[in-house]
Formats: structure tokens, sequence, C-alpha cells
């Protein structure tokens, strides 16, 4: 069987304003969290998480259509638009149309 790799841990001190600060307390005494460094744990990998994501989501995109960065944006921009029904252009007609009103 194989060993199961324990994660190597570091203690740090974070500043976070105070009013977020008694509100974890508050949860915390509330019973929602069982901890505030294990809630701020969780929520922290799972933003790196989503951020590691991110970057490869962009890389493959890059990788598969030969998207620029301003195309890659734009195409993000297409896809929140389109899943949103705020436009029913093609995502070449949308790039054509943004970048001949920003002109």
């Amino acid at each position: 069987m194989g060993e199961e790799k324990t994660p190597d841990y570091e203690r740090i001190s974070i500043t976070v304003p105070r009013e977020l600060a008694e509100q974890l307390r508050g949860m915390k005494d509330a019973n929602v969290i069982e901890s505030v460094s294990a809630f701020v744990t969780r929520t922290l990998a799972g933003q790196i998480d989503r951020d590691r994501r991110h970057r490869e989501s962009d890389e493959r995109l890059r990788q598969d259509f030969g998207l620029d960065e301003d195309r890659m944006t734009l195409a993000r921009q297409w896809a929140d638009d389109a899943t949103n029904q705020r436009t029913r252009l093609s995502l070449e007609q949308y790039i054509a149309t943004r970048r001949s009103s920003a002109a």
C-alpha cells in the first residue's frame, strides 16, 4: 500500500479588518464553523485551486485556439454575455463588434 502523504504546515499570522475578525469569531462562537483557522485555510485553499484552474483554462485556450490576451478577454466576456443571454452573436462577430467599437 502507498503511504498517504501528510501536508506540511507552517504557522503564519495574517491581519484582517476588525469587522471580518469579529464576524469570524462570531461564526466560531455560534458553532457555524469549527475554527477560524480551519475556515480560513479551507477558504484560501479553495481560492488558490480556483485560480490555478483558471490559469490552466487560459493556457488551454491559448494552445487550442491560438488566442492572444485580447481575444481571450473578449472570448471570456462573450461566454459570460452568451450564458446570460446578453448577446446572440457568434464569438467571431462579438470580437469584431467589440474591436470596431473600441477603435
